[in-house]
């Protein structure tokens, strides 16, 4: 954890608190500069940064508003917007997103936080969920990128290839099922892609139940998919297995969210100018897919006494200058990328390196990937539930359950189901 005070002035100065989740040297320093540069322009404001790692955000949170003492800015993912706002410890940023410009931001990442009409976080750069495939082995097998499920499926196949002459085996597809994150995660980027949903997303009704035919067709294919052209040990896989094995050469396709770039620039280059990337396609060659998994990082205000409010909000209105949420996206590349359009095209942005050698593979993402995402429980705006999906491993146990003939897909799906209606049950106490 990194703690430290950023900028000073007299006796009575507002001091606000400023956690972020990303803890990674490259981002972190990058905020910390930043919070540098826009705290100046506002005398006599100190700000106390601190890093706080994920596996312990939740904890702190908590003890942190029992005191009265959450923080006044906080840089998190979606997740984390939907507990402080259930919980009633978020202001909400509306005004914000009006004064900096509605229209620039992708309205996907704007969804996802809203409730009562009310918008409870700033989007700053999205995760994203497409298909990392290898394009040579792609045209050695004269292969097009698949517009199905079934098109998905025959690829992977035709990509399999068994170890001969003592070198290793590789397989067409990695589907993995580590219990806590990744099988949910792998689950829903299918599901979604068909249009099920956990909430309808206008109405904001459970619907997944409502559903079961469609979402047992998706674990279907998912399994059939693993048992197909992945990796038998990918039924454990969380992302660094699955990522490794991508640039490896040990598998040739993987829904991934772009972090596989900056493994291969470390440890094997020369696979840089082998990927490429498509949208997970629907089960129709006919229908583009409805969706995919998503999510992001945003900007949220914690409630707070008015003066510190106003000043947290001035400091995020600096830290919203196009350069700026272009260069924090920068110092993670592809794996980040801006949720404003006036980053998205600012020459801070394009005239990374990175950014420039995959800027086929980032219009296709930001243009066919980010404006149709939902995470679980999100779909029709902030749902505590995503944090509850996220901190149990129900999903995942079904899933995997399934996967190994110890549970038939119907029971799989029923048992998703019924743990669902639980913690929503849970959650209205």
């Amino acid at each position: 954890m990194i703690g430290c005070l950023v900028g000073a002035g007299p006796a009575g100065a507002v001091e606000i608190s400023f956690w972020t989740n990303l803890t990674t040297a490259s981002q972190a320093n990058v905020i910390q500069k930043q919070i540098a540069e826009c705290s100046a322009k506002q005398p006599g404001l100190a700000v106390k940064f601190e890093t706080v790692p994920f596996g312990s955000m939740y904890t702190r949170l908590i003890t942190a508003m029992r005191k009265n003492d959450a923080p006044n800015i906080m840089n998190t993912l979606e997740g984390a917007v939907a507990f402080m706002q259930a919980k009633g410890g978020l202001e909400p940023v509306s005004d914000l997103v009006d004064e900096l410009g509605r229209s620039d931001f992708i309205a996907s990442y704007l969804n996802a936080v809203s409730k009562n009409d009310k918008i409870w976080g700033l989007p700053d750069w999205a995760l994203h969920q497409e298909v990392w495939y290898r394009k040579d082995l792609f045209a050695k097998a004269g292969l097009k990128v698949p517009r199905s499920w079934d098109e998905l499926l025959q690829a992977a196949k035709a990509l399999n290839q068994p170890a001969a002459d003592g070198g290793q085996a590789r397989f067409g597809f990695a589907v993995p099922m580590g219990r806590s994150l990744v099988a949910p995660q792998t689950y829903f980027q299918i599901l979604y892609s068909a249009g099920g949903t956990v909430f309808d997303p206008t109405s904001g009704e459970y619907v997944f139940g409502s559903q079961k035919p469609l979402a047992q067709k998706a674990l279907a294919f998912m399994i059939e998919l693993y048992k197909a052209a992945s990796p038998p040990a990918s039924l454990e896989w969380s992302w660094a297995e699955y990522r490794t094995a991508l640039i490896k050469g040990q598998v040739a396709m993987a829904n991934e969210w772009g972090a596989v770039v900056q493994m291969a620039a470390e440890q094997n280059p020369e696979m840089l100018d082998k990927f490429d990337v498509f949208p997970f396609p629907g089960p129709s060659a006919g229908k583009k897919p409805v969706a995919s998994l998503g999510g992001g990082y945003y900007y949220l205000v914690g409630k707070s006494t008015p003066d510190k409010v106003d000043a947290s909000k001035k400091l995020l209105r600096c830290f919203y200058e196009p350069g700026r949420v272009a260069e924090r996206a920068n110092s993670r590349p592809i794996f980040a990328i801006p949720a404003t359009k006036s980053a998205f095209h600012s020459d801070m942005f394009q005239a990374n390196d990175t950014v420039k050698r995959f800027k086929p593979q980032l219009d296709v993402i930001f243009n066919e990937v980010m404006p149709t995402w939902y995470r679980y429980g999100l779909e029709a705006g902030l749902s505590p539930i995503t944090g509850q999906i996220e901190a149990t491993s129900f999903v995942g146990d079904a899933i995997q359950n399934a996967a190994l003939g110890k549970l038939s897909v119907e029971a799989a799906v029923d048992q998703i189901d019924e743990q669902l209606r639980f913690q929503l049950e849970v959650l209205a106490r």
